[in-house]
């Protein structure tokens, strides 16, 4: 079983050692090479938007119409028109503003996907380091514990009681134990970290600065930007809604009249019919505008709605922050008293001031006690991370 484990725990070590070797990605690499693996059923958003006709409301009509006489001395028609309905000019400002608007959205469209994954990356990212380092320490207590099992051997071959060996022996079955839970955490998370980004390679020196600037991070977030951009674009489709929807309709006519009393001679007519909207009366229907009051609120209320869940966890975010400096503080300090105290523990244990069970356990504590400072300088860093997911900022 032993041997199993610490197979096991080698293999593990020069799986690590193979990823840190490897070919290193850059954070804005790894963001593109998931955002390629998101992309590859998209559709093709700027053919779509280029087939909306620049001139034209709708597609052109033509009207036929054949009127015959039941007299032989009457007259037949013919008449063959093309209806084309030209946008008007506050039509044409309307739609070039809708375009611009639609443009805007499928780039914010395409941030948000790529915060998405920024944040999915970000996690995968910090909680493997946060596990790799918790397996470290725990390693630790284990050599120092495997240590000492060799010299309590030495003494028990001497004649000496195997009281302690058995005490440390349970110890390290312990760590044992633990170490195969970390171990899994630490293959999950590479595991997790590979399926979103396509590459075992995580960065070693991953680091990100806080947010100082709250009310700018609102601001320039994509989910704010987008909610911004679709209450324009309710207002400009409600105008559209009005007298400026109505198109400037040309008709073109060809009238052939062909008369029976002389022998079926033809008079051909030829011409240009123009209808024009006028800017008179209020044009927008009363469906219309209570359509556009519950949009806009609609799209008020989730503004709102964001900026208070933005701002309490931003708030959660700095004080844990702020805490987790100040502990860092403290362990910093701790772990230089800590190592006093192991040296000191280590000169006593052969003497009757310190019970040996006692001993052993304290020291698997002090151990553990020492790297809370480098496991909590993690939580800082994950901490920060969090702050410009929350703000919006992409890797």
């Amino acid at each position: 079983m032993k041997k199993i484990i610490f197979l096991s725990l080698s293999l593990n070590l020069i799986l690590c050692f193979w990823v840190s070797a490897g070919e290193k990605l850059s954070t804005h690499e790894l963001l593109t090479n998931s955002l390629n693996q998101l992309d590859k059923n998209q559709f093709d958003s700027k053919v779509k938007m280029s087939e909306v006709s620049q001139w034209l409301v709708g597609l052109p009509t033509m009207g036929l119409s054949l009127l015959q006489t039941n007299n032989k001395q009457g007259i037949d028609e013919y008449q063959l028109s093309i209806n084309l309905p030209f946008k008007t000019r506050a039509r044409k400002k309307l739609d070039k503003q809708l375009f611009q608007q639609s443009q805007s959205l499928v780039s914010i469209a395409q941030q948000n996907k790529a915060l998405f994954v920024s944040g999915l990356i970000r996690e995968s990212i910090w909680q493997y380091k946060i596990a790799l380092k918790q397996r470290e320490i725990e390693q630790n207590k284990l050599n120092w514990l495997n240590k000492q099992m060799v010299l309590l051997n030495q003494l028990v071959k001497s004649g000496g009681s195997n009281l302690d060996l058995l005490f440390v022996e349970k110890q390290v079955l312990a760590e044992k134990l633990l170490l195969l839970e970390l171990e899994q955490q630490v293959q999950l998370r590479q595991k997790q970290f590979r399926q979103i980004t396509g590459t075992d390679t995580i960065p070693e020196n991953f680091y990100e600065g806080g947010i100082n600037d709250e009310r700018a991070a609102f601001a320039q977030h994509p989910t704010v930007q987008q909610l911004q951009l679709s209450m324009q674009q309710a207002d400009v489709l409600y105008e559209l809604a009005g007298k400026s929807a109505n198109p400037i309709n040309v008709s073109l006519t060809a009238l052939d009249i062909r008369d029976n009393a002389t022998n079926g001679i033809n008079d051909r007519q030829y011409g240009v019919a123009l209808e024009v909207p006028i800017g008179l009366g209020k044009s927008k229907t009363q469906a219309d505008s209570s359509s556009w009051l519950q949009q806009q609120n609609t799209l008020s209320n989730q503004l709102a709605t964001f900026e208070r869940t933005f701002s309490t966890q931003f708030l959660a975010l700095r004080n844990e922050h702020r805490f987790l400096s100040q502990k860092q503080s403290l362990l910093e300090q701790q772990a230089l008293k800590t190592q006093q105290i192991f040296n000191k523990l280590e000169q006593l244990r052969n003497t009757n001031e310190l019970n040996q069970g006692l001993f052993y356990q304290r020291m698997i504590e002090l151990i553990a006690a020492m790297h809370q400072g480098e496991l909590n300088q993690l939580y800082i860093k994950q901490n920060q991370s969090r702050q410009k997911q929350l703000a919006g900022a992409t890797l």
